[in-house]
């Protein structure tokens, strides 16, 4: 049976969908002796209260969005990797002593009516055993996800009118370790945050090597900066949206040398203009700067937080660096900046390095501009690919 398995994994594919606020992503991922192969990229604007919290606040609508998404790609098949985050999904790591499986099964509906905050009856409860939690024979360490039987429902649901089928669900936090930490960035033998900044709820997951020993979900996203730059900035949501996004300003301490466009006067040219036609002002500029430096105030305060309680759990290895992903990672200089904050080294993630070859509907070019945005998608469809 192994033998079968392995072979069926030589040309295996798989879909990794992340639908949030913002938009519908997808990619299509295929395997092949040990490498990837990207073989289709898909991304779809959701209409506002289509998404609220990271649940599904209009079913019909969402199913309709899904169909006119799927019917302008060319996806093989409509099976799907779906990932969860909002505050309906748990995630605790527990420790048992040394059981058979099917013991440790029953070990853990017991102890996770004691974790889990909602009744047993209303949950759909999962789990991966990590590792020993000590040395071998001291028992293990198991990560049980636990998620509201409504609320995985209403996506599933939203799914099947919308002519896919949720093959497999999975907690997008999860999901990074994946995409979005490649084993180059543990060689010092720390743990690393996975920080994925998406449209309103940010998925943050600590790791040690590729394993995760903690994860959880927080309530900010792009959306709060862009509130953030809307209320310093006294600008209406789609300019600040703009602004937040803007290249040249975001929270980059210097302008890039040599480019008129970015505000760096020892370059010449013409006035500085934006990539509406605007002019550049800089007094604009400077409070949406402050508006940003708020938000990720806040942000970096929720990350601490995460990292004290990762190092004050027994034998947790010593956080030595931040990976940032998401949509808030096209924010300008974000990722070090919450760095700075955190005391920590910090980049962006990178899971198209992960990729041996990209077969797929976007070149190169366009994929580098969207990895941040496609990294849990992409993580959801390299579990199963």
């Amino acid at each position: 049976m192994e033998r079968v398995r392995s072979l069926a994994r030589l040309g295996s594919t798989a879909i990794g969908l992340d639908i949030d606020r913002g938009a519908i992503k997808a990619v299509q991922v295929s395997y092949r002796r040990g490498e990837y192969t990207l073989r289709h990229v898909g991304y779809h604007r959701l209409p506002p209260g289509t998404i609220v919290d990271g649940e599904v606040a209009d079913d019909r609508l969402l199913a309709e969005e899904l169909s006119e998404f799927w019917d302008a790609h060319a996806f093989e098949g409509k099976s799907v990797f779906l990932g969860l985050s909002n505050q309906k999904v748990v995630v605790r790591m527990l420790e048992f002593p040394p059981m058979s499986p099917e013991d440790l099964e029953g070990a853990i509906g017991f102890e996770a009516a004691e974790h889990i905050p909602m009744p047993p009856e209303e949950a759909v409860l999962d789990h991966v055993v990590v590792g020993p939690r000590g040395e071998p024979g001291e028992g293990d360490r198991v990560l049980v996800v636990a998620a509201q039987r409504e609320m995985v429902g209403r996506y599933t649901e939203a799914l099947r009118a919308g002519g896919l089928r949720a093959e497999g669900i999975d907690v997008k936090a999860l999901a990074l370790t994946r995409s979005a930490s490649p084993g180059a960035f543990f060689a010092d033998g720390g743990a690393t945050v996975l920080l994925d900044v998406g449209g309103e709820i940010s998925n943050l997951v600590v790791a040690e090597g590729e394993v995760p020993v903690m994860a959880r979900f927080v309530p900010l996203g792009l959306s709060d900066f862009v509130a953030a730059v809307a209320e310093a900035a006294d600008l209406p949501d789609d300019e600040a949206e703009r602004r937040t996004l803007d290249p040249r300003g975001g929270l980059v301490d210097e302008p890039r040398k040599g480019d008129p466009e970015a505000g760096d006067p020892e370059a010449g040219g013409p006035e500085d203009v934006d990539t509406e036609g605007d002019a550049w002002d800089p007094a604009l500029a400077y409070d949406a700067r402050r508006g940003l430096e708020a938000a990720a105030g806040e942000l970096a305060e929720e990350v601490q937080r995460s990292v004290d309680h990762h190092h004050a759990q027994p034998g947790a290895r010593e956080v030595s660096r931040v990976v940032v992903s998401g949509e808030g990672a096209l924010i300008s200089g974000l990722d070090s900046h919450l760095g700075e904050l955190l005391g920590l080294p910090a980049q962006l993630a990178r899971p198209a390095e992960r990729l041996a070859y990209n077969r797929s509907n976007v070149s190169d070019e366009q994929l580098r501009a969207m990895e941040p945005v496609l990294t849990v998608a992409l993580g959801l469809a390299m579990e199963e690919a």
